[in-house]
């Protein structure tokens, strides 16, 4: 995609003929989808990478925040899908979880200021136990989907993984926001379903602005909304439908209540979130 599409008024209509021949494209040739967002094992806003060395959890922790981002987050049941493609034999494979014993056992993930969702958890029944030499994550065999704890001394395979979702913590107006996010990384970011939802909206509580700008955009000349990734606006999470739709309007998640999309003015100046390459190695 062109990347001055908003550099000029004139340049969104350039844009907007692109869009079209991509749902033309998804019309008439379905199968033929964009691998970047219908993945096995890279997905847009997160990729993992197995690495087959033998190590206790700290040693994994170690080296993924290394090489990587951080030991495996894996929260939803598309991640666990997505480890499915895992050709292992190891029965147990270090995750980014650890548990704090004690009266109550507490699960905590390992990239910091990532809060554990205990309806997201896939414990294996009986787990956690509470034993005090328990207190590392694992998957217990990958197509199981299912996790214990054990002895953070033991060695085992391990998951790390790589996250494309920067949130920059500075006021700029939408189009800046743009800008930044192409000279510096790959783009704004785009949420095209509720696994992405999700990602995204963890880092907002670390944002210092009422709302975060994504890749949302409205065009005046056809009335719709679209992604500048050229995706188009599927899945959706606005906090009111009958918001109202107007020229020079983006949309921006909310930091706090349920996270929900409010249509903007592009001159208000918020935080934003970037997208990164798969080669674009950082911690948020």
């Amino acid at each position: 995609m062109v990347t001055s599409v908003l550099q000029e008024k004139t340049s969104e209509k350039f844009f907007v003929v692109h869009l079209l021949c991509s749902i033309a494209h998804i019309v008439f040739f379905p199968g033929q989808m964009s691998l970047g967002h219908f993945c096995l094992f890279t997905c847009q806003l997160h990729e993992y990478h197995y690495v087959d060395q033998n190590m206790n959890w700290t040693g994994a922790q170690q080296h993924c925040r290394k090489e990587y981002t951080d030991l495996a987050t894996v929260s939803t049941m598309a991640d666990m899908e997505q480890l499915r493609n895992i050709h292992s034999e190891k029965t147990e494979i270090w995750i980014g979880l650890f548990n704090l014993t004690g009266i109550n056992v507490t699960s905590h993930w390992s990239l910091p200021g990532l809060q554990f969702n205990e309806s997201q958890a896939k414990w294996k029944s009986g787990e956690p136990d509470g034993f005090t030499s328990e207190t590392c994550g694992a998957v217990i065999d990958i197509t199981e989907k299912q996790w214990v704890d054990t002895s953070c001394m033991d060695k085992a395979h391990f998951l790390c993984y790589n996250d494309h979702v920067i949130l920059v913590k500075e006021n700029r107006t939408w189009e800046e926001a743009l800008y930044y996010c192409r000279h510096h990384h790959h783009d704004l970011v785009t949420i095209t379903n509720p696994e992405d939802q999700i990602w995204v909206q963890e880092k907002t509580k670390n944002a210092s602005s009422p709302f975060v700008w994504t890749g949302l955009r409205y065009t005046c000349s056809l009335g719709f909304w679209f992604w500048v990734s050229d995706e188009v606006v599927r899945y959706k999470n606005w906090a009111s439908p009958g918001q109202v739709n107007e020229c020079d309007m983006s949309g921006a998640m909310e930091t706090g209540g349920e996270h929900k999309w409010f249509k903007k003015h592009d001159e208000d100046k918020f935080n934003f979130f970037s997208s990164s390459t798969d080669s674009e190695k950082h911690i948020t």
